[in-house]
């Protein structure tokens, strides 16, 4: 559905040149909802802005249903981008007309006789809740009813894609989820392929089935949503995905404690039925060690269960080392946080056997 292939963009300013994005490469399917996540000043919302040629790359493919958009111009790359919504951060709302008016304002222009337009936009606001608001102007609107016009309106010309750039970031974490529901559903119903740059990695794990991770301009990393969750390559989509299972207070607690010989902190990720299995217990009878959990936590994401447990392993070099080959065995991958001052041969006897 969209190819990027080769995209570079370079500002140029009185104090030289900024390589904004650098040889990106990325596919999103047809149907699919994709994130793109990264800090501030990665080139996210640039990324999503050459996506409809908002930003036009200096070098490099878009390719949006088997049209290259770089080689239009005029109508034709008009016409093509009625076919790409977007909605953004903001809402980018006009104040001074009412809901109908904003949501009917795309279709300006159009073949609709004024009865097919006003039938059209009253079916648009029922699909995102908002029938009984036709009259209402944004600034008698909640944050969430903003976000809900503009994406009424996004969707006035029936595109086949949908960008999002931060759309979520402006309103309370209760309307985000119900914006993101909204958002499902619409791709579900629609079969719309959606596209949403965020900072949040909460919203990819409620929404996007892949995701791209962003940092200096490049893509680091990327895969579908469960790979990346359990299995993170790269320290950016690791610090991403701490926010989700809030890894940070467990991080200060190791670093404020003192342990002692013959202990080890690991994290232990599991992913679907593995959740309800009885491990650590099964660990302790078999290796002779204590595995106390310091942490732990499920979360659903795209309806499969992740676990992850943070756990301290007590006993002889010999035990932990088995513990973490059981455990590899299975199937569950194991990161050492920590090694308190168990014996060095530890390290050689788990090699290659850490995730």
């Amino acid at each position: 559905m969209i190819w990027l292939k080769g995209i570079r963009k370079v500002y140029v300013n009185g104090q030289g040149t900024v390589e904004a994005l650098k040889e990106i490469d990325l596919h999103v399917e047809k149907g699919k909802i994709y994130g793109i996540i990264g800090y501030s000043g990665a080139g996210k919302s640039t990324l999503i802005r050459c996506i409809n040629l908002l930003e036009k790359p200096t070098s490099g493919q878009v390719i949006v249903n088997n049209r290259d958009l770089t080689k239009l111009s005029g109508k034709y790359l008009r016409d093509s981008r009625k076919k790409i919504g977007m909605i953004f951060q903001h809402f980018n709302l006009m104040r001074s007309r009412n809901v109908f008016q904003n949501v009917s304002y795309p279709l300006k222009g159009n073949k609709y006789s004024k009865d097919e337009k006003k039938k059209k936009v009253l079916s648009l606001l029922e699909l995102v809740g908002l029938s009984d608001k036709i009259l209402a102007y944004p600034s008698q609107l909640s944050g969430g009813q903003k976000q809900r016009v503009a994406i009424t309106r996004a969707l006035a010309n029936d595109p086949q894609v949908l960008l999002c750039d931060e759309a979520t970031s402006a309103i309370d974490p209760q309307t985000t989820s119900s914006i993101l529901k909204l958002l499902k559903e619409i791709n579900e119903k629609l079969n719309l392929t959606i596209v949403i740059i965020t900072h949040q990695m909460e919203v990819v794990k409620e929404i996007c089935q892949e995701v791209a991770v962003m940092e200096d301009g490049l893509i680091v990393e990327r895969g579908d949503i469960i790979d990346i969750f359990t299995n993170p390559q790269t320290k950016i989509t690791k610090d991403f995905i701490s926010t989700v299972f809030h890894y940070d207070k467990i991080y200060d607690f190791i670093q404020d404690e003192e342990f002692t010989d013959g202990e080890t902190i690991a994290k232990i990720s599991f992913v679907g039925s593995k959740t309800s299995q009885a491990f650590i217990s099964k660990l302790s009878r078999k290796f002779k060690i204590d595995a106390s959990i310091l942490f732990g936590n499920i979360e659903i994401i795209q309806h499969v269960p992740i676990g992850n447990l943070i756990v301290k392993f007590t006993g002889t070099s010999d035990g932990i080392s088995g513990s973490i080959k059981y455990l590899e065995q299975n199937n569950i991958n194991v990161e050492v946080i920590t090694h308190a001052s168990v014996s060095n041969d530890l390290h050689a006897k788990c090699d290659g056997i850490i995730s």
